[in-house]
């Protein structure tokens, strides 16, 4: 199976209140997320986990920090991912959150 980009779907937006529809964001495809980091706007690590596939649904970020809900905006976050044949490659980019 080859590994490229378009084998990923990441959200641009994403809106956690409660309503059963895109309250994570969440990355979907075939593929294995090594490690993901979302940073705030000061550089704050607001989210970080390692080793979530893509048809997880439990573990990605629910817009939330310590448990107390993140202010709507724009958050950074750089992933790395694994596809099916081991290969790796790094994903960049933001994610509005909406309130």
């Amino acid at each position: 199976v080859e590994c490229s980009d378009n084998r990923v779907y990441i959200p641009s937006a994403f809106t956690p209140n409660g309503d059963g529809l895109n309250d994570r964001f969440e990355i979907k495809g075939g593929i294995l997320i090594k490690h993901i980091v979302i940073y705030g706007r000061w550089g704050n690590v607001i989210y970080e986990k390692e080793n979530i596939w893509a048809s997880s649904n439990t573990e990605w970020w629910d817009g939330t920090y310590k448990r107390i809900p993140c202010d709507m905006g724009t958050y950074i976050y750089i992933m790395k991912i694994q596809c099916p044949s081991g290969a790796l490659f790094i994903r960049k980019g933001t994610v509005v959150l909406i309130r």
